[in-house]
């Protein structure tokens, strides 16, 4: 029964996410023939501030509601679910609005002294009004994924790119942006409407769920699970996503040092950051639909120290991962060229596509792996690792892209895939005690190849 609705709520996700991911490809690519590659640039370094500011408001929240309602519900205490969600959802406002306020009233001083790109100033200000909505979106899809319900979210994704699709195509079809700033102030309007939009609809589908429940609750001691489990992954992830901000800041002006204007310093960016990176995440809607949902799946069986059945699920997810990762990586590096022309009619991003297609197993797995860690308490450790990379890519961005431009970025890219994914993957191993076979990832790699080598080499895609 609950691997049935396991698999219920993985399907309705990854439909969900299959439909949402397409919607996003084409929007991006209507975003780039609407604005440019220079300014899908510029708005991508503004996103790396807003991620900032999302995760001080709501990093943690999805995770300890989803944490303390699946441990109130395996210990009988339905009572304190509704108590349990209230109170995160008070804590995570109250951030969020602080928040949303000083990236209000800091969005100069930001666009000018951390972006050094002035016109982000409107667009931060905009996004900047949809933090507490985020907040309570957040709440609740800790809930859903914690009730084993996460089909009931699964539609919140289709409205929020459509939300956004469709204010963005009708700021931009009334009036063509003229400026850089006017082009990313469209696209926080859709973002802002996009999440107003979803908050309703969570916020709807929330209270007619939690009827279910009586609204009585003894002594649950939310602030242990808050400083245990949300504190130390809001603070870590707001250092990973501060040095994430001086990373993507630092690229153009270090693209520029190395010879390009500041006009293809953020072409180049908006290519390698808004166009492939996109693209290469696709194919994981399935893994990234099932790492959501594994977590209280192997916080239930871990609070029943069933260690069995934890390295069951372990091993089959990685196993998994890998088998359909590879064949993927393979379809991107045989095939980039096309992908990227088909989606983007850009042959600069199918070049880039080939070159970080070896990439995506690692994305992919370090996804699922920090899912489990996550399920198992071990969110110090995963966290940690993050950090680490994190500086280390600020440490190559510095050092590697005035030397070398864009192929700096490259040896950037992998190594820290390499790092992050290699740390997690052994601490998850020795967690678990489980085994990687080889066979897992050279069959389907050689099986990949020979059959994708034969294609390439049909006259009909010669």
């Amino acid at each position: 029964m609950r691997l049935k609705k396991f698999l219920i709520n993985g399907a309705f996700l990854t439909a969900a996410a299959f439909i949402t991911q397409v919607l996003g490809m084409i929007f991006r690519a209507y975003m780039s023939s609407r604005i440019g590659a220079e300014a899908l640039g510029l708005y991508q370094l503004i996103v790396t501030v807003y991620a900032f500011a999302v995760t001080v408001s709501a990093s943690g929240i999805t995770l300890l509601v989803t944490r303390a309602v699946t441990e109130a519900a395996a210990l009988k205490n339905d009572g304190c679910i509704k108590y349990i969600v209230s109170k995160c959802m008070s804590i995570s406002l109250a951030a969020s609005i602080i928040t949303g306020l000083l990236l209000f009233l800091l969005s100069g001083f930001i666009s000018q002294n951390i972006l050094r790109q002035k016109s982000a100033e409107q667009a931060l200000k905009i996004l900047s009004l949809s933090l507490p909505f985020i907040a309570i979106s957040a709440c609740i899809r800790g809930y859903f994924y914690a009730v084993r319900q996460a089909f009931k979210t699964a539609i919140e994704q289709l409205i929020e790119q459509i939300t956004e699709f469709a204010v963005f195509a009708g700021v931009t079809g009334i009036s063509a942006p003229a400026e850089l700033g006017d082009a990313c102030s469209a696209a926080a309007l859709g973002a802002v409407a996009s999440e107003a939009v979803t908050a309703v609809y969570s916020f709807v589908l929330y209270r007619l769920d939690i009827k279910r429940y009586k609204p009585f609750c003894g002594t649950y001691k939310i602030k242990n699970k808050f400083f245990s489990i949300a504190l130390p992954v809001t603070l870590s992830s707001c250092l990973r996503s501060g040095l994430s901000v001086i990373e993507h800041s630092t690229i153009p002006a270090s693209l520029e040092r190395y010879g390009h204007s500041k006009q293809n310093a953020l072409h180049s960016y908006g290519i390698v950051i808004g166009m492939v990176m996109p693209l290469l995440s696709f194919p994981a809607i399935v893994i990234f639909s099932f790492a959501s949902l594994i977590i209280p799946e192997i916080s239930d069986v871990y609070a029943r120290t069933d260690k069995k059945r934890i390295q069951y699920i372990t091993s089959r997810a990685i196993k998994t991962v890998l088998v359909f990762s590879i064949p993927v990586a393979c379809i991107f590096f045989f095939f980039g060229n096309e992908l990227g022309m088909l989606v983007y009619q850009n042959e600069s991003a199918g070049v880039y596509l080939r070159i970080f297609a070896f990439t995506a197993p690692l994305m992919y797995l370090d996804k699922i792996v920090d899912g489990i860690l996550k399920g198992l308490n071990e969110q110090l450790h995963y966290l940690a690792y993050n950090i680490m990379d994190s500086f280390i890519r600020v440490i190559l961005v510095i050092i590697l892209v005035p030397r070398f431009g864009i192929a700096g970025i490259i040896i950037t890219v992998y190594v820290s895939s390499i790092f992050n994914t290699g740390l997690s993957l052994l601490r998850l191993i020795k967690v678990t005690e489980i085994k990687i076979k080889v066979l897992w990832i050279t069959a389907p790699l050689i099986i990949s190849i020979l059959i994708l080598f034969f294609i390439r080499n049909i006259p009909f895609f010669k």
